[in-house]
């Protein structure tokens, strides 16, 4: 799946109603889309220059449950401070704050938002619970900066309640963000100015108060000391006026000494700074990628990550009291890194790069491998990563499993007398329903890449066999377990035979799985049986190894020797030619190491040879019948299957076309070329099919040179660079489309240059469409079907004519002679009157059906040439001619197909397979052709015909047509009894 999230640009507009529309539009495209990122980002900033906070807040909501926002933008250090603001308090106290410069984001803007119409006590909680969700979405400094400011603003210095509220809201920012290298200093000199005036606001008299109030500035100093970041001298140097003024008291001088500083703590300061300098490199590196493209950001970063990772693994040195300044060097370079340091700079990473998998994926190792005891830190970070990431598989699969291991750890278990777990907590199930919604969540993503969903519904699978396995079979609880398990696995094989059945390699290994659950655990072997027996029936599978293997193993480790017996000899009889040794040689494998008796061993080789024969025979007939011809594979597949019988397919046509010339063999340089199709172009497209398999683009392109300019001829090609048949033609305008369109069902024009005498192999088609087709005495020109490009439509091969009523100015001409031409019909019938068209009826091959039909201008000369030719011997034929009427056909078969638009495919599922979960077939494959012929006897159905149109001249008693054989009306008990004389 791609990342879905993507720059959005900013609404430029300041007109109000102009802004009004913006958001119309905006909120429509939601509607179609909620998950379209940059609808969302400027929704919320059209709403909130109109100044509409109620819709704005419900706006933000809204996008809250599907995406993070973004808290802030990180900026250069040169400006993350404000010059210092002077706040006075009720006693006109001054002391001075850095106020971090905040751009332009969807936390801070909400909150700014919020703050800015807080008055009560409750609305500035409500701002205070925005700050909380803010931060669960990413640790940023920013967040925590405005965080804090939000603490004194809010905070009483007269109530000792408030300012240890204040202080824990400081405790959780330095405990987060305290050991940020770069931005973390502005935390600590925040508190310690908050803390300072807590001090100056306390009585003269409460000493004790004001010692533990300097003492606890004191502590707060040294901690920062202690730690490397950023301006660490003028840490230092504040640390030593403190000290020398309000902090007087605290420390006396040491002799030899100017300093008030305790030697300690000027040590820690040293080590500090040395851990500064080794890390500066990695700080600067990471400041300089800001600007430069996202892959060397990304780099600077991972650099910076292994090598805390790789300190972070060392053991911390032992050091002694007597030691050199050479040791302390090499001792510094070689420090370890505590794991708060190490998530600290996760992360900002994650903030910085929040789509990036790979620093979720590496931050969640950390936490796991080294912070194991804490689960519910994992929890969260991958509840965050998979809002961040939700394409990334891995990261749900994670996230389920670690929320499924925490669940179990709050559920109390006895143990029976067997020793199995029983679950004792009446509401495990809604408990469960947590996993289960994180595992639906993901399934509704919108995976694209069929691994992708395999993994997921594999996992979910597993969940729901690990909850069944935590009960015995006894419990009453049982039963609905295993249900809810074959619910799974059946919704899990229907979802991806729906998405995976038109790919040519499917992955059924989810019902592998789900046969070894109900062998193995279930022990209902007769289920399983029926999974692998409804996956072989599937079209094209029967034939086919990779079925075939699995089904023969299964059946070995977990059947019985009668059931494995009789499916090794329906893999003998059913394999083809291509497959047939690999299915054998596992087939005497199977029986072997069965221990089968000698004489069902015996009968197993003896298929095998015969098979083998009668496959090598095949083969032989072949390629004495193909002898200049390619074999193509799905012909050979065909011919070399074990049914006895093809059963036509129900797309094909009545009629069929003959079989493919043989075709040369392409350039190997454009071998397998593939040209994608840009469906922005569709309205200047036409997509061009049943094209003869040795038709070139260049006599495509002559064909519709006449029709306007084309731009591109695109004839698709299969794995071997042979044509598929199909072709799309791009026109330069739309007006070329429509002259394009009246091509249809007309032949390819061949340059005269390129015009050859053709004989009955030049004509012959890639595949065998019908075998009842007449083989073509001479060569025809095959019809090409052009269609508008619409990717959404079905293929269409229905009869694009009107049905069920009579077209007076046209007339239906019958018991044609093969050799006729459309030439020859308008020599005929010119005379009569003015002719429209004339369509002479053929085969997908080209090869004419006998029949035409010959539109006049009027009914009146249609009327004159049907009493003149009906009955007239032509080409040694005798014509029957007849008023056009083609009879209504049913929509179910080949010639009454219509166009399938895209909402309606999932009514056509074309495979069948039994329902996995047990009680309704995944897929349907319901539709059933139904002739238009009566099977009546020739004389009561021509007595019926002379009884309807007496006036009718004597037909050829050797031709029946499908427009006269239909009766339409209802048929009583004297038509049976008619019927059956």
């Amino acid at each position: 799946m791609n990342n879905p999230i993507e720059p959005c640009e900013s609404v430029a507009i300041n007109d109000t109603s102009t802004l009004q529309n913006t958001v119309k539009d905006l909120c429509h495209r939601l509607e179609k889309n909620p998950f379209d990122y940059n609808a969302h980002v400027q929704l919320i900033e059209c709403l909130r220059k109109i100044g509409d906070f109620k819709r704005l807040k419900t706006s933000r909501e809204r996008m809250h449950e599907t995406y993070p926002l973004t808290p802030g933008v990180r900026v250069p250090p040169n400006a993350l401070v404000r010059p210092r603001l002077q706040l006075v308090t009720s006693d006109c106290v001054a002391f001075n704050l850095y106020f971090y410069l905040s751009f332009p984001a969807l936390w801070l803007q909400w909150i700014e938002d919020e703050l800015n119409n807080a008055s009560t006590l409750e609305e500035k909680r409500r701002v205070e619970i925005l700050f909380k969700r803010a931060i669960d979405d990413y640790e940023d400094i920013n967040v925590w900066l405005e965080y804090c400011h939000f603490a004194i603003s809010t905070s009483d210095f007269s109530s000792a309640d408030s300012i240890k509220q204040a202080e824990v809201i400081f405790e959780s920012a330095l405990s987060h963000q305290g050991l940020n290298v770069v931005g973390g200093s502005m935390l600590w000199e925040i508190y310690r100015e908050y803390l300072t005036v807590v001090w100056s606001q306390l009585p003269q008299d409460h000493k004790e108060m004001k010692l533990e109030q300097l003492n606890k500035m004191d502590r707060l100093f040294q901690r920062q000391l202690s730690i490397p970041h950023l301006n660490m001298e003028e840490t230092l140097t504040e640390y030593k006026t403190f000290l020398s003024d309000i902090g007087v008291e605290l420390y006396q001088p040491r002799e030899n000494s100017d300093s008030f500083v305790p030697q300690e703590i000027k040590t820690e300061y040293e080590k500090a700074l040395e851990r500064l300098a080794v890390i500066l490199p990695f700080e600067e590196s990471i400041e300089e990628s800001t600007d430069k493209s996202e892959a060397e950001s990304v780099s600077s970063w991972n650099t910076y990550i292994d090598w805390a990772v790789h300190c972070a693994k060392r053991k911390k040195p032992k050091t002694s009291k007597n030691t050199d300044s050479k040791n302390n060097e090499n001792t510094s370079n070689n420090f370890v890194v505590s794991p708060n340091e190490l998530c600290c700079l996760f992360e900002r990473a994650i903030t910085a790069h929040c789509l990036d998998t790979s620093f979720w994926i590496r931050y969640a190792d950390y936490v796991e491998s080294q912070l194991e005891t804490d689960v519910l830190r994992l929890q969260k970070l991958l509840s965050r990563s998979v809002r961040n990431c939700p394409w990334c598989v891995e990261l749900w699969q994670r996230y389920a499993l670690v929320t499924e291991a925490v669940i179990l750890e709050n559920i109390s278990f006895k143990s029976n007398t067997n020793g199995t777990q029983q679950e004792s907590v009446s509401n495990e199930s809604d408990l469960f329903k947590e996993v289960d919604g994180i595992y639906e969540t993901a399934l509704a993503a919108g995976f694209t890449n069929p691994d992708d969903v395999l993994k997921i519904w594999r996992s979910y699978c597993d969940h729901h066999l690990r909850r069944l396995l935590l009960l015995d079979k006894s419990s009453l609880s049982w039963e609905y377990r295993l249900s809810l398990l074959r619910a799974t696995f059946g919704r899990a094989i229907e979802y991806c035979f729906e998405l995976l059945h038109s790919q040519s390699n499917v992955d059924w290994s989810l019902l592998n799985y789900y046969a070894f659950v109900e062998a193995k655990y279930v022990e209902d072997k007769e289920r399983a049986r029926s999974l692998w027996t409804s996956l072989i029936k599937l079209p094209g599978h029967g034939s086919r190894a990779e079925y075939w293997i699995p089904y023969i193993q299964f059946e070995q480790t977990w059947g019985d020797m009668k059931n494995l017996l009789r499916i090794c000899a329906m893999a003998i009889n059913s394999i083809n030619f291509d497959q047939s040794e690999l299915v054998f040689q596992v087939v005497l494998r199977a029986v072997g190491e069965t221990g089968v008796p000698v004489k069902q061993y015996r009968d197993i080789i003896t298929k095998i040879h015969a098979r083998r024969a009668s496959l090598m025979e095949s083969v032989k007939d072949v390629q004495s019948t193909k002898s200049d011809t390619e074999i193509p594979v799905k012909l050979m597949e065909t011919k070399l299957s074990g049914s006895r019988k093809r059963k036509l397919p129900d797309h094909q046509n009545d009629a069929a076309t003959l079989k493919s010339a043989k075709v040369s063999k392409p350039n190997p340089t454009s071998h397998g070329t593939f040209v994608p199709h840009d469906p922005s172009k569709n309205e200047f497209t036409v997509f061009v099919s049943n094209l003869d398999y040795s038709v070139s683009e260049e006599q495509i392109r002559h064909t519709f040179e006449k029709c306007g300019n084309v731009t591109s001829v695109r004839l698709v090609r299969d794995y071997a660079g042979r044509s598929k048949g199909f072709a799309y033609v791009e026109f330069e305008n739309k007006e070329s489309v429509k002259n394009a369109l009246t091509l249809d069902r007309q032949g390819i024009t061949r340059p005269t240059s390129e015009s050859v005498p053709c004989d009955a192999d030049s004509q012959k088609q890639k595949e065998e469409d019908n075998a009842t087709i007449p083989k073509p005495p001479n060569c025809y020109d095959r019809p090409m079907f052009v269609s508008i490009c619409d990717p959404s439509r079905l293929k269409s091969c229905g009869f694009k004519y009107t049905v069920g009523k009579k077209e007076p100015e046209k007339l239906f001409v019958r018991n044609l002679d093969k050799a006729v031409k459309n030439e020859d019909l308008e020599k005929l019938f010119k005379q009569y009157g003015n002719i429209v068209s004339i369509r002479l009826a053929t085969y997908r091959n080209g090869v004419p059906k006998g029949h035409a039909y010959i539109e006049f201008t009027n009914a009146d000369d249609a009327s004159k040439a049907l009493v003149a030719t009906n009955g007239l011997e032509f080409r040694n034929k005798i014509l029957s001619v007849s008023i056009s009427e083609p009879p209504v056909r049913d929509g179910s078969g080949p010639q009454g197909c219509k166009s399938i638009t895209s909402e309606e495919k999932k009514v056509f599922k074309t495979p069948q397979i039994i329902n996995l979960s047990g009680s309704h077939p995944i897929g349907t494959s319901v539709r059933k052709s139904r002739t238009q012929l009566e099977f009546l006897p020739r004389a009561v159905h021509r007595t019926r015909e002379i009884q309807d149109q007496v006036s009718e001249s004597k037909m050829d008693t050797e031709t029946i047509d499908p427009q006269s054989s239909t009766v339409t009306g209802s048929k009583d008990n004297e038509y049976f009894r008619r019927l059956l004389k």
